[in-house]
């Protein structure tokens, strides 16, 4: 309101190259120095969606605008102001022309916010999958993960945040022989769902990952569910690609045993076959190290509970080496029960270790009986303190 000094139209206080009238006629944010993306995105009678914002700051507060881009290439605002340490959830589904679509979502703000999402399906919520966001769209997006066979669905989200309309060529990985190319047009300033069973008969029963690359910078993630019974979506997960393959991959979450099955996804989109070491990081300190290679433009799946005795029933965390320096992409997933799965989660593993670390999502109790865990992995050869801190949304 003031227009004075950097509040001025042709000021650029974010440093993004575009002008302050320019943002606010395009609705983005003048102070946008922090982002947040997620391709991922449903509301309606089947689907609900929340995101949980933590504002890390002691003392500054954080003003973030949150952009909901749907299939049908609307786009619908929403300004949340976190104060300092301070958590919120938003419930997209009360936001006016988001009561019923598919979206993919950017947050701005002016400080450091994390931010996660949950997904909830049918009224009595039996499953739900969750994520955080990515910095930033790419050109390039890798995924580990992907089945189509034994009841598995699989999708990919593609969503261009820019009004530039995107070309998009996904190369899908499969266990053996050639890849399959593919190439998909996905509209400025909207998301685009791939069904990838349908996408080819090779891609009807198969294990698969997968290569993307687009002309124009997206944001890509994956969701995958399990139809029992008859029954749409009994278990699921989601998770974003990432953007590069790495030669060292780290995964802090893992249970084996008559409940879990734990799985650790390997994809080489490279040219060269990957010589590559798993360790598994026990809760007594050893380790079991397995050996294995994976050929080029291929993928390969590790199901941990049967590759060792040791391995068989325990909490573990794994480290991914390529011994011959081809980078690969590497996720965890796990489904649980062991009778029958009807739950399941995935996260892309982690390339660096960190000394802090923050999760905007948690629950505990609440009509869904939630229980929350934060799972730690130690890599170094030290014992290490760590010290957690819980904020409640109430300002606790």
């Amino acid at each position: 309101l003031s227009a004075v000094g950097e509040d001025g139209a042709g000021n650029d206080p974010d440093g993004d190259g575009v002008p302050n009238a320019v943002e606010f006629a395009a609705g983005t944010h003048p102070r946008g120095t922090w982002s947040r993306s997620f391709a991922e995105g449903a509301t309606g009678p089947f689907f609900d969606i929340r995101f949980a914002l933590f504002n890390t700051h002691p003392t500054a507060t954080a003003r973030v605008l949150m952009r909901f881009m749907t299939s049908e290439g609307n786009t619908v605002s929403h300004f949340v102001l976190l104060l300092p340490l301070q958590r919120a959830t938003v419930d997209p589904e009360t936001l006016p022309g988001l009561e019923a679509t598919a979206s993919s979502t950017v947050l701005e703000a002016d400080a450091v916010v994390v931010v996660d999402r949950t997904m909830s399906w049918d009224a009595t919520h039996y499953g739900s999958h969750a994520e955080t966001g990515v910095a930033a769209p790419a050109h390039a997006w890798f995924l580990a993960e992907g089945a189509t066979h034994s009841g598995f669905v699989l999708f990919y989200l593609l969503q261009n945040p820019s009004a530039t309309a995107a070309n998009v060529t996904v190369t899908y990985l499969l266990p053996s022989g050639p890849p399959l190319v593919r190439s998909y047009a996905v509209a400025g300033r909207s998301r685009y769902t791939i069904w990838v069973n349908r996408e080819d008969p090779v891609l009807a029963a198969t294990d698969v990952s997968a290569a993307i690359s687009s002309d124009v910078p997206i944001v890509v993630e994956r969701a995958m569910y399990l139809d029992v019974d008859r029954q749409s979506f009994t278990a699921g997960h989601a998770s974003a690609g990432v953007t590069a393959p790495a030669t060292r991959w780290m995964l802090a979450e893992g249970a084996t045993g008559p409940y879990f099955d734990f799985f650790v996804l390997i994809a080489n989109p490279g040219t060269q076959t990957a010589d590559i070491e798993a360790r598994f990081l026990l809760p007594d300190g050893t380790t079991v190290a397995q050996r294995r290679t994976v050929a080029p433009r291929s993928r390969d799946t590790l199901w941990v509970d049967l590759l060792d005795p040791r391995l068989a029933d325990t909490a573990v965390s794994t480290t991914i080496t390529s011994l011959n320096d081809v980078p690969i992409v590497v996720e965890r997933a796990m489904w649980w029960p062991g009778d029958g799965w009807t739950e399941a989660h995935n996260a892309a593993g982690a390339t660096a270790s960190a000394a802090n670390w923050a999760l905007a999502e948690g629950e505990v109790g609440g009509p869904d009986a939630a229980q929350t865990y934060v799972l730690v992995a130690n890599t170094a050869d030290e014992d290490v303190r760590v010290d957690i801190l819980i904020h409640f949304e109430d300002g606790g």
